[in-house]
């Protein structure tokens, strides 16, 4: 016997003033936001809210270095983060995260070559911290309920109200779950599964996308590889895109001697249901796949 589905009813406007009254009057108890990493988001997004929120950019951009970067920022504030990965195995993840918090260069450890004084302090240093993150080798049949599922065992383990959940990347979990229907109708029904998710988890989904070939390293929404309803579901998306030359010719240079070890990466801010959007130009050290904010100058014209 099937069920019956449930029809919800149009409500007045009117009727909505006392939920607004709980969550934004005096005394009411505003939902706690997760920071994220960058100052600049958290300004023009308020940080992770309750949403679907995608980043997009071209392969060996810093995608997965970007994510991992929120991520333990979230862990640092207290929040839990699922972390699913369909793309690097959880050991791999795991020692990126590592190098990229401790300021261990990483391929020194993967030669075996680091200081293992240095690679000790460092496990003992972000324990505590990496223990909110829970990483799993995804298969690409997994299903969004089991997804939820282990969403809400992380946030009761950790006694917290939302979670981080972050999905690297959608195009390899679409393609996964094709069987005989097109490509874009499974990264379409993926979105709505996912936006689906971060309003009955509260939480934020942080999903990172590639970029079809025809626009791949601009930072426009049409360069989402699949569907348009990849840019018309998400709450905000942004795009890492290598700098190389500003449009007026002259080069970017790095205030310190940390140059020749990093290079300038801009995050753009293209769709945004919280507000303005925006880019700003950061520091990527791939050496430890960490990001730094500080401002970058032009170099001076000769």
């Amino acid at each position: 016997m099937s069920k019956k589905k449930t029809i919800k009813r149009p409500v007045a406007a009117n009727e909505v003033f006392a939920t607004l009254r709980q969550m934004y009057g005096a005394g009411g108890s505003l939902p706690e936001i997760m920071p994220t990493a960058f100052d600049f988001l958290n300004d023009q997004l308020g940080g992770w809210r309750t949403g679907l929120h995608l980043i997009g950019g071209e392969p060996g951009c810093g995608k997965t270095s970007f994510a991992l970067f929120n991520a333990a920022v979230a862990a640092r504030a207290g929040h839990p983060v699922l972390y699913l990965s369909f793309d690097v195995e959880a050991r791999l993840l795991v020692l990126k995260l590592l190098c990229q918090q401790a300021g261990l260069d990483s391929r020194a450890v993967l030669d075996g070559t680091v200081e293992q004084a240095a690679f000790e302090a460092a496990l003992t240093a972000h324990g505590d911290d990496f223990e909110r993150i829970s990483v799993l080798e995804a298969e690409a049949t997994l299903a969004a309920e089991a997804v939820e599922a282990m969403a809400h065992e992380r946030m009761a383990a950790s006694g917290g109200k939302a979670i981080l959940v972050i999905i690297d990347y959608l195009q390899i979990w679409a393609a996964g779950a094709r069987q005989f229907s097109e490509f874009r109708h499974e990264i379409g029904k993926l979105m709505t599964a996912m936006r689906r998710l971060a309003l009955r988890l509260d939480s934020p989904v942080l999903a990172i996308s590639s970029q079809n070939r025809q626009r791949q390293g601009e930072a426009v929404l049409g360069s989402l590889e699949g569907t348009s309803d990849l840019e018309y579901s998400a709450d905000s998306v942004s795009f890492l895109i290598n700098v190389e030359r500003p449009s007026s010719g002259r080069n970017y240079a790095h205030p310190d001697d940390v140059a020749a070890k990093s290079r300038s990466v801009s995050i753009n801010l293209r769709k945004n249901r919280f507000g303005e959007t925006g880019s700003r130009v950061v520091k990527f050290l791939p050496q430890t796949g960490a990001f730094d904010e500080e401002t970058v100058r032009r170099a001076p014209e000769n």
